[in-house]
């Protein structure tokens, strides 16, 4: 049998360096709701900051290149670096990074630099706002509408089903932008500034946690803030939800994994 460590002799100090800084910049006296919901503005700013120590060392993508905002990790000192945050006090870092593929993919540079940057170097949360009370995951059903105006869109809905344990900075919308077009064809994404007059965002109180849902009452939103095409948005869409499904390198989770078997199952079942 044998008995010799599974790691390389780079991982082992890796993880001693990993374990140190860790130690020393965590957030102390942390109050985490155990049910899951929010936490409040004290411990969010605690965490935020955090965050933003975590993206200035590329630890909040480990295995993206560098000059994306990533770590440039191997996948070996990846494992070790979750290992690592795993076994510290702390709250879900906020994965608000699935949609950056789908915006390097559709995005403009402009939008690239604006917002991927950011996201990765922990100084902004993005919330994923698809789901609707009345749709479930039935996104060709969204209600949530947005109408061109001069210079950019007049958006109106409400989503639902948002678990986020942080308040956000943006919020990445899918609405209908062509009632009168076919089903997946008549969809836009948008990325929605949180503090955008017209927005409100409600907690859901749960027997277990809460859900977070978002009113969007005539919410102006420049046209430099749509991603792709204007009646794209199914494709947009989708790539997001691939990457939340485990089709993304740079998220080496369990869940991911679990999350693809799942949907190879359902498109299993529903080719029959």
């Amino acid at each position: 049998m044998d008995f010799r460590s599974p790691y390389t002799q780079q991982q082992q100090d890796f993880r001693a360096a990993v374990r140190a800084w860790l130690v020393q910049h965590f957030p102390r006296d942390l109050k985490i709701p155990p049910d899951g919901s929010p936490l409040d503005a004290e411990n969010q700013a605690k965490v935020k900051t955090f965050r933003r120590l975590l993206g200035e060392k590329g630890w909040l993508a480990p295995s993206w290149p560098r000059e994306l905002g990533g770590g440039g990790l191997t996948s070996g000192l990846d494992v070790v670096l979750m290992e690592e945050m795993r076994r510290m006090p702390l709250p879900s870092m906020g994965d608000n990074n699935r949609w950056v593929p789908a915006m390097m993919v559709w995005g403009t540079d402009e939008q690239k630099e604006r917002f991927i940057p950011a996201c990765l170097r922990g100084e902004s949360i993005t919330w994923q706002c698809f789901n609707e009370p009345g749709s479930g995951s039935d996104f060709a059903s969204v209600s949530t509408h947005a109408v061109p105006e001069d210079g950019g869109w007049i958006i109106n809905g409400e989503k639902a089903f948002i678990t986020g344990r942080f308040d956000p900075d943006y919020l990445i919308t899918l609405a209908n932008t062509g009632k009168d077009r076919p089903r997946r064809m008549n969809l836009g994404v948008f990325m929605v500034d949180a503090n955008s007059p017209g927005l409100e965002i409600r907690n859901m109180r749960l027997l277990m946690g809460s859900e977070r849902r978002v009113r969007f009452d005539n919410v102006f939103v420049p046209d430099d803030c749509r991603i792709g095409p204007p009646y794209q948005g199914w494709e947009i869409a989708m790539s997001v939800i691939e990457a939340e499904r485990g089709g993304v390198a740079f998220r080496i989770s369990e869940d991911g994994t679990i999350e693809s078997i799942y949907q190879y199952l359902r498109d299993q079942r529903n080719d029959q």
